[in-house]
This record gives C-alpha cells, sequence and structure tokens, in this order.
C-alpha cells in the first residue's frame, strides 16, 4: 500500500507539472507510471489543491510545493501512519 501511496504522490507532482504547462499531459501521465484513470484523479487533486492554496488575489499564483503538498497531504499521511 506505501508503494501505492508513493506512486500517488508522484502523479500529483508529475500533473502538477502539466498543469503548469512544463509538460504535457501525456508526458506527466508516463512519468508518473499510472493508468490513465487514476492519472485524471491526480489531475483533479492537483487542480482543487491549486484552488484551496490560491491566495485573496486570484491574479497571484500559489507555489509549485504548496500545490503538491496539498493535493499530495491524503496520500502522504497514509504514508506516515505505517
Amino acid at each position: 500500500m506505501a508503494k501505492e501511496n508513493v506512486r500517488k504522490v508522484m502523479g500529483v507532482t508529475a500533473a502538477v507539472f502539466a498543469q503548469m504547462g512544463v509538460i504535457s499531459r501525456e508526458e506527466a501521465l508516463e512519468l508518473s507510471g499510472m493508468d490513465p484513470a487514476a492519472f485524471d484523479e491526480a489531475m483533479a487533486k492537483a487542480s482543487k489543491a491549486a484552488d484551496d492554496v490560491r491566495p485573496g488575489q486570484p491574479e497571484k499564483e500559489p507555489s509549485f510545493y504548496d500545490v503538491v503538498s496539498k493535493a499530495a497531504e491524503e496520500y502522504l499521511d497514509a504514508i506516515n501512519k505505517k
């Protein structure tokens, strides 16, 4: 189970890079090692996390690390509980 959570954290990280336009969705999917449905979930988590950590000014982008940590929080919590 911990291995799967690590893969999900990697997927979230790749998804954030894709959403930032640094790499394509296809590249991020390949790097994540996830199946397309699981990667879509990671993309959704990354998008929601970006909205959650966005400051009051919509024009200011949240930091990469804030978005990744927020999106991966559930998976990291599961890893830390082991």
